[in-house]
């Protein structure tokens, strides 16, 4: 069967991209739901934490049976020298935490788990297996269908867990599909899912944690910083990878 799906996938890179985009987003709603709440008081994120992971596991399944982990960026770190081409974002992650972060010493050190499960499982799925199935497509409109993608699973939060209004929802689909368009030019330029991991983990962190969350004039910052970095490294990696495509 996923061998079958894997050669369909191959075949029609766009339907493929879409098809494997909903695995993750499925997985984490059935099993948030099938779930019992688990908040203790020693890591009252741990039912989330859970659910991300187990939600990457699907995931690395498919990256595994279609031979796609080295490819997708998931064996190794990269080019550890291109590492810094992330500077910006990180930059943009620590004006959000200036004002500084709130909670409780359980409710902070269990948030440093949650956002790396986060990063970790969105990662797997968006930059690993939903960029790599839709390369064939070239890396700009590889990584335009991801970002479109992965800003859609995004609504998730709205259908089935009620955390924002529709607007805040979709605000927010729109700011995870240009942070996902930068992080897909990221990882063809870097080589590596495990960077983006750990900004991944930065930046979710300092939006949930910072009180109050970052002013507007820092989100559109936020935004024109993904899109044109997004824009600048697809441009570097087309002109330095001849078979990349645009």
């Amino acid at each position: 069967m996923l061998t079958g799906w894997g050669a369909h996938v191959r075949r029609h890179a766009a339907i493929g991209a879409v098809e494997v985009a909903l695995v993750w987003p499925a997985t984490v709603v059935a099993v948030a739901k099938l779930l019992p709440a688990l908040a203790p008081g020693w890591f009252p994120q741990l039912g989330a934490t859970v659910v991300n992971l187990v939600a990457a596991v699907p995931t690395l399944v498919l990256l595994k049976a279609w031979g796609m982990l080295r490819a997708g960026g998931v064996t190794g770190p990269g080019e550890l020298r291109r590492w810094p081409v992330l500077l910006p974002l990180v930059v943009v992650a620590g004006l959000t935490a200036l004002p500084g972060i709130a909670g409780s010493t359980p409710t902070l050190i269990g948030g440093v788990l949650l956002v790396l499960s986060i990063g970790v499982s969105e990662e797997l799925s968006s930059r690993a297996l939903v960029l790599e199935v839709a390369r064939p497509l070239g890396a700009l409109r590889a990584a335009s269908l991801t970002a479109v993608l992965f800003g859609a699973e995004h609504l998730d939060n709205y259908l089935f867990f009620g955390a924002h209004s529709l607007t805040g929802t979709l605000w927010q689909m729109l700011e995870a599909g240009l942070f996902g368009f930068c992080l897909c030019a990221a990882r063809l330029v870097i080589g590596s899912i495990w960077p983006l991991v750990l900004l991944h983990a930065l930046s979710d962190y300092t939006e949930l944690y910072v009180p109050g969350g970052p002013p507007d004039w820092l989100q559109a910052l936020g935004m024109l910083v993904d899109l044109g970095l997004g824009l600048a490294l697809l441009l570097w990696y087309g002109k330095n990878t001849p078979t990349a495509g645009t």
